[in-house]
């Protein structure tokens, strides 16, 4: 006699998301770095201030390990510097978190010298990210980040008065809003390839954006990617909110994506495309952020 048909199991539901704006998860600690190699750099790359360096600095810093085109550009560009190898050569062996503090770092110093110098670094920092034919969504905030550093970056207006809060906001800023969000979630919380939804699974990015957006339900935003003129029209915008305003903002990207992280703790990606959000909204890094970068200089 023939057994009955088994009830298929149901599927696992996915894991609910903690609310917004309460700590999601505790910060999780990385290792530590060794405290006197990280000494020594700071000390040495503490020495680097002419322009050529800091020029060599910075590119060595954006090229991608096995990237034979960006290592012809950065060649190019700086290999008559003298002491330039010796700090492409050390800036491929960094931790990575200590990559984009340096970026930030040098870049900076960059912004004290003469804009003939910024704007040939914007020009080379873009040329190096294209040298393979592409420029991915973590090229394009490097680069924001890089123009931002070097004092290149303004609002279309001063940041307006605090008499709101993020559930108040006109219109027109939530969808801008939901415009440089849809940008960022396709890092956070973690890289996509496929946009798709696969087995019936969102993908990370979608969950993350929806729940960014959830108090603004009513403003027709849409998760589609914008160009890079509406960008950064939409970051503008993002930079004129209220002072008070900005880092409500960023706590919400970040309690959203420890959320949806694996033992929640941010990954490399995710963690990088954070630190410059907030950078170009001028705000501290929430702890669960912080934790993920060695600063170049010591607190």
């Amino acid at each position: 006699m023939p057994e009955p048909d088994k009830p298929t199991p149901p599927a696992a539901p996915e894991p609910a998301v903690p609310p917004v704006g309460t700590a999601a998860a505790m910060p999780v600690s990385p290792p530590e770095p060794d405290p006197v190699a990280l000494a020594q750099r700071r000390a040495r790359w503490a020495q680097i201030a002419g322009p050529g360096q800091l020029h060599a600095a910075v590119l060595a810093l954006l090229l991608s390990p096995g990237r034979k085109r960006e290592r012809s550009v950065w060649k190019q560009e700086c290999d008559t510097t003298p002491g330039a190898k010796a700090i492409r050569d050390e800036a491929l062996a960094i931790d990575p978190r200590e990559r984009l503090p340096w970026i930030e770092f040098f870049s900076r110093r960059v912004a004290q010298g003469p804009m003939e110098q910024r704007q040939q670094l914007l020009r080379a920092a873009r040329r190096l990210m294209a040298a393979d034919g592409r420029t991915d969504a973590l090229d394009r905030l490097r680069w924001l980040a890089i123009r931002h550093a070097l004092g290149d970056d303004r609002a279309l207006a001063l940041p307006a008065a605090a008499d709101v809060d993020l559930e108040g906001l006109a219109t027109e800023t939530a969808r801008r809003i939901g415009q440089f969000s849809a940008f960022l979630s396709r890092l956070v919380p973690s890289p996509e390839i496929d946009l798709d939804v696969i087995s019936g699974v969102q993908a990370s990015g979608e969950r993350w954006w929806a729940e960014v957006m959830q108090p603004w339900p009513d403003v027709g935003a849409t998760r589609e990617l914008p160009d890079i003129d509406a960008l950064v029209t939409a970051l503008r915008d993002v930079q004129s909110l209220p002072w008070m305003l900005r880092p409500v903002l960023v706590r919400r990207w970040v309690d959203a994506a420890v959320a949806l992280s694996p033992g929640g703790q941010l990954g490399e990606v995710a963690a990088e495309a954070l630190r410059i959000a907030a950078r170009l909204l001028d705000c501290p890094l929430p702890p669960a952020l912080a934790v993920r970068f060695v600063e170049c200089e010591a607190g």
